[in-house]
């Protein structure tokens, strides 16, 4: 397992926490929860530079 890896604690709504679930369930099943977690804040960071670029081009 990488060593270079952070910790870091977040608080999340209950609506969060049953959407996560629900990901955990169809999607991430065979995942851990950590994996899913660092896919999906992944997934919206490039989403997020996605949508900076799109706010560059206007």
């Amino acid at each position: 397992m990488a060593t270079d890896l952070k910790r870091f604690t977040i608080s999340i709504t209950p609506k969060m926490e049953a959407d996560l679930d629900s990901a955990k369930q169809r999607r991430y099943y065979r995942d851990t929860q950590n994996n899913m977690i660092r896919d999906l804040i992944v997934r919206g960071l490039e989403e997020a530079a996605k949508g900076k670029r799109r706010e560059r081009t206007y």
